[in-house]
């Protein structure tokens, strides 16, 4: 006896009937299709390639700041102090001004022993320039170079500082403006400015120098003649 088909079932369906979407099948790619509030897919938009000069702007900002960063810890590491300058005797064994000259003409010899301090003990300093000069009531009367060029960490070194010879009187400067009168006043008093100046540069360690600074420094002296002064600390700017 010839028995009927029998009827498959696929997930609750027969082999002949379709099934539907979302019940254990998954459509086709090509029977998707996009949501109506879903914009169309786009590829993505080509990078920019960075031209030779922004990199070089780039590289070179790097670099300052990198360079910033390290000079930052340096100083924060070696907190350089600014040098320390004192007088410790000055002796002005001449000081009068020729009136029959024309122009008047300044005569002087001063001799100051100058004390100049380091007192960094991991720094050292480089004097690329180091003058004295000699002022007396607003009057230059001489400018020397100081033999100073490198000073190491924690040193204190003495100079001399000799000022001697003559000088014309600036024009406008009258001889009783100066109060110089002549070498036979021992009890006159004079108040002579030592000024130093000068390019300066520190060095941390082996590390790196830096650049150079400006040195001022001013001393007030209170003088007679042949009488040494007493020891007189000094005013610096850097």
């Amino acid at each position: 006896m010839q028995q009927p088909p029998q009827e498959i079932h696929a997930y609750g369906y027969s082999a002949g009937a379709a099934p539907a979407y979302g019940v254990g099948v998954v459509p086709a790619a090509s029977d998707a299709s996009p949501r109506p509030d879903q914009p169309p897919h786009q590829p993505p938009p080509p990078r920019r390639r960075l031209s030779p000069f922004r990199i070089f702007i780039l590289a070179f900002i790097g670099a300052c700041a990198i360079a910033g960063v390290v000079a930052l810890l340096v100083w924060l590491i070696y907190r350089p102090s600014r040098v320390q300058v004192a007088v410790h005797a000055a002796t002005l064994s001449r000081f009068l001004v020729n009136s029959t000259a024309a122009p008047p003409v300044l005569s002087f010899n001063l001799t100051a022993g100058l004390i100049i301090t380091n007192p960094n003990r991991r720094v050292g300093v480089y004097y690329d320039l180091l003058h004295a000069e000699g002022v007396y009531r607003g009057q230059s009367f001489d400018r020397i170079t100081l033999p100073m060029s490198f000073q190491a960490a924690d040193c204190a070194d003495r100079v001399r500082a000799v000022l001697e010879g003559t000088s014309a009187v600036a024009a406008g400067v009258s001889v009783v403006a100066l109060g110089v009168v002549g070498d036979d006043d021992q009890a006159a008093v004079f108040n002579v400015d030592l000024w130093l100046d000068g390019k300066v540069r520190y060095r941390y360690g082996g590390v790196m120098t830096t650049s150079a600074s400006t040195l001022s420094v001013k001393c007030p002296l209170v003088l007679q003649l042949m009488v040494p002064s007493r020891r007189v600390e000094c005013t610096v700017n850097l």
